[in-house]
Protein backbone atom coordinates (compact mmCIF):
# COMPACT_ATOMS: atom_id res chain seq x y z
CA UNK A 1 0.00 0.00 0.00
CA UNK A 2 1.34 3.41 -0.93
CA UNK A 3 0.33 6.57 0.87
CA UNK A 4 0.68 9.67 -1.24
CA UNK A 5 0.99 13.07 0.36
CA UNK A 6 0.96 16.53 -1.07
CA UNK A 7 2.89 19.48 0.28
CA UNK A 8 -0.25 21.57 -0.23
CA UNK A 9 -2.55 19.23 1.69
CA UNK A 10 -3.27 20.06 5.34
CA UNK A 11 -2.05 17.46 7.83
CA UNK A 12 -4.54 14.82 8.89
CA UNK A 13 -6.02 15.44 12.38
CA UNK A 14 -4.49 12.22 13.71
CA UNK A 15 -1.03 13.58 12.94
CA UNK A 16 -1.30 16.09 15.77
CA UNK A 17 0.15 13.95 18.55
CA UNK A 18 -0.59 16.59 21.17
CA UNK A 19 -4.29 16.11 20.55
CA UNK A 20 -4.08 12.64 22.10
CA UNK A 21 -1.96 13.34 25.18
CA UNK A 22 -5.09 13.30 27.36
CA UNK A 23 -5.31 9.55 26.71
CA UNK A 24 -2.30 9.02 28.96
CA UNK A 25 -4.32 10.25 31.94
CA UNK A 26 -7.41 8.08 31.42
CA UNK A 27 -8.34 5.12 33.60
CA UNK A 28 -9.46 1.80 32.10
CA UNK A 29 -13.19 2.55 31.68
CA UNK A 30 -12.54 5.99 30.21
CA UNK A 31 -10.00 4.61 27.75
CA UNK A 32 -12.43 1.85 26.75
CA UNK A 33 -15.12 4.48 26.12
CA UNK A 34 -12.77 6.50 23.91
CA UNK A 35 -12.23 3.40 21.77
CA UNK A 36 -15.84 2.24 21.80
CA UNK A 37 -17.43 5.55 20.83
CA UNK A 38 -15.31 5.64 17.68
CA UNK A 39 -16.03 2.06 16.59
CA UNK A 40 -18.15 2.02 13.39
CA UNK A 41 -20.32 -0.93 14.48
CA UNK A 42 -21.04 0.63 17.86
CA UNK A 43 -21.99 3.93 16.25
CA UNK A 44 -24.19 2.15 13.70
CA UNK A 45 -26.09 0.32 16.43
CA UNK A 46 -26.62 3.54 18.33
CA UNK A 47 -27.89 5.38 15.26
CA UNK A 48 -30.35 2.59 14.53
CA UNK A 49 -31.73 2.70 18.09
CA UNK A 50 -30.89 -0.89 19.00
CA UNK A 51 -29.66 -0.18 22.52
CA UNK A 52 -32.28 -0.68 25.19
CA UNK A 53 -34.14 -3.50 23.52
CA UNK A 54 -33.70 -6.96 25.10
CA UNK A 55 -31.98 -8.23 21.95
CA UNK A 56 -30.05 -5.00 21.47
CA UNK A 57 -26.42 -4.06 21.27
CA UNK A 58 -25.73 -3.76 24.99
CA UNK A 59 -24.85 -7.39 25.52
CA UNK A 60 -22.70 -7.47 22.40
CA UNK A 61 -20.52 -4.66 23.74
CA UNK A 62 -20.62 -5.72 27.41
CA UNK A 63 -22.62 -2.66 28.47
CA UNK A 64 -25.50 -2.09 30.89
CA UNK A 65 -28.40 0.30 30.42
CA UNK A 66 -29.23 2.41 33.47
CA UNK A 67 -32.86 3.34 33.80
Amino acid sequence: MTIHSSADAPPAPWCAGGAYLYLLELDGPALAWEYLRRHPSYRGGWQQGRWCRPDGELKRWGLRCRR
